[in-house]
């Protein structure tokens, strides 16, 4: 099989010849990043001295005056001590200085409801812009023959976004007082992400799925409870679904957190596939019930096994997610984090994932008794179990 045939036999279930690799442009997806627009100028708009540009490669910043006349802002000095950073939709991000990841959500930029329209006349993205998607463009030409095509067309999806726009604790909150702005505020997020996955097939991307990037959970559960994810999101991502199938494309969620109470809903509002970097978090007694009703894809547990456990245990941990999160028929994905130094993850991890694919990821390779050998119930997650038993 080649890449793209070998991802959609996983996501349909249809036996795959072995395990998709979602690894940059060296696995079987060739991710097509959409970029912010070419005419966005951070820092030059009133009220925004001193906020710099939230961009983490791809954008040449042409310094507004306050900016130029501070000579601790000379050259690229500011990255280097702690400063606001300004995304294209007006999010604020705090950076420590010398940060090599994106930072950490900041100040709400609006503080009440009343500042919305005025703010979102400001910041209002174009999906439609062109030079948003001509990064991706050339991806495609150089990466994307017989690979599965994904569409990266926004850093975060509508919560996230939206979230950010007004406060995490606040958005909460406005679930019960300000149910309507809520409503409206997702609404304006979800018809950005229907139009730039219009705009990928207009501009010739043409992707075969889209990758959508909303943590919807914290270590414990669910930011919401299934009857309030259903009442606010239901419209949210049963539209993106809807409108990404008409396209003739699947929809790939990225999602942090434990969430496997709100995965019966997902999967029931169309969702192919979901991403996960700490399965261990939902547990795989939780997950392995969806089995075959969804493909995850998912890393080596990023908070215990890929960061802090030795080779042997990273390599041995492949199989458990095989055969906890996909069926003998496919429905998994390895899924490479994509900024391991982020995580301080050892080389040797990361080796030793590659290494535990090649040797469990062929289907036609594995023991048919170990798909009936029954993986265990209580799970720690900083013990790896051992392999099934080999058969005599």
């Amino acid at each position: 099989m080649n890449s793209e045939e070998r991802i959609k036999a996983a996501l349909y279930f249809k036996s795959p010849d072995k395990v998709p690799v979602f690894q940059d442009v060296r696995g079987d997806v060739c991710p097509l990043l959409a970029q912010h627009s070419q005419d966005w100028t951070p820092g030059w708009n009133e009220g925004e001295e001193h906020l710099f540009p939230h961009a983490r490669v791809g954008y040449v910043w042409e310094k507004p005056p306050w900016a130029k006349e501070n000579l601790k802002y000379e050259n690229e000095k500011w990255k280097t001590i702690p400063h606001e950073e300004i995304d294209e939709w007006g999010c604020i991000w705090n950076m420590r200085g010398k940060d090599t990841n994106m930072g950490h959500p900041g100040r709400a930029p609006i503080k009440n409801w009343d500042e919305y329209d005025e703010f979102i006349k400001k910041y209002n993205p174009d999906p439609m812009d062109e030079s948003r998607y001509n990064f991706a463009l050339e991806l495609k030409k150089s990466f994307g023959e017989n690979k599965y095509r994904m569409g990266h067309i926004a850093d975060f999806g509508p919560f996230q976004r939206a979230s950010t726009i007004r406060g995490f604790s606040n958005f909460l909150i406005d679930h019960r007082k300000n149910p309507e702005m809520v409503r409206r505020s997702l609404k304006r997020e979800t018809d950005w992400h229907v139009d730039a996955m219009k705009a990928c097939y207009k501009y010739e991307l043409e992707p075969h799925g889209f990758w959508i990037v909303d943590d919807l959970g914290e270590q414990t559960g669910p930011f919401f409870s299934p009857k309030t994810f259903e009442e606010f999101y239901k419209p949210v991502y049963k539209t993106i679904c809807d409108e990404a199938h008409q396209l003739g494309a699947e929809v790939h969620l990225h999602c942090c957190g434990k969430i496997d109470r709100l995965l019966p809903l997902l999967i029931e509002w169309g969702l192919d596939a979901i991403e996960l970097d700490s399965p261990r978090m939902s547990g795989y007694p939780e997950l392995r019930q969806f089995r075959g009703k969804i493909m995850y894809w998912a890393c080596v547990n990023i908070q215990s096994i890929y960061t802090r456990g030795s080779p042997d245990e990273v390599e041995r941990e492949v199989w458990h997610m095989i055969r906890n999160l996909g069926t003998k028929n496919g429905g998994f994905g390895a899924y490479f984090y994509p900024t391991p130094t982020d995580l301080n993850a050892p080389k040797q991890n990361i080796k030793a994932f590659q290494k535990g694919l090649k040797k469990y990821g062929n289907y036609s390779k594995l023991p048919k008794d170990w798909w009936e050998y029954p993986p265990p119930d209580e799970w720690d997650d900083f013990i790896v179990p051992p392999l099934p038993p080999i058969s005599s």
